[in-house]
């Protein structure tokens, strides 16, 4: 089944990537060329949803216990694989070099998922990918 990605809001959820970050000046101008707004995201988003944040509404904490791993992301909502967009994007950033290792577009299953939960998936299917699970 393919993932449908959500056509708005244009946004880009960056997780412990800070602005002092080797290629984070790359992230801000792939950003701007694709129009998508940036936001950090941190432990004080961890109960918000997805969607909720790409939308640019208020974090919510997460529940009490709940934790995110420590490797940065990027969470982009509003761009589109189908027609290049989204890997244009992902290209220009790894060029300018953003190490960031967990990336993921928002799609209709995981918009309504907490940052969280999304955060703990991507970084466990990054350890199946390299062989840590």
């Amino acid at each position: 089944m393919k993932a449908h990605v959500s056509a708005e809001p244009r946004c880009a959820l960056v997780w412990n990537f800070a602005p002092s970050a080797p290629g984070y000046g790359a992230l801000e101008l792939a950003a701007r060329r694709f129009r998508l707004r940036l936001r950090a995201v941190g432990p004080q988003d961890l109960g918000a949803r997805v969607a909720d944040l790409c939308a640019g509404r208020p974090g919510q904490a997460a529940p009490l216990g709940a934790n995110a791993p420590a490797l940065p992301a990027l969470i982009v909502s509003g761009l589109d694989h189908t027609d290049g967009s989204l890997g244009q994007f992902l290209d220009a950033v790894q060029r300018g070099g953003a190490g960031i290792p967990l990336r993921a577009m928002v799609t209709p299953v995981s918009r309504t998922w907490t940052l969280a939960e999304l955060l703990n998936e991507l970084n466990a299917e990054h350890k199946a990918v390299r062989g840590q699970a």
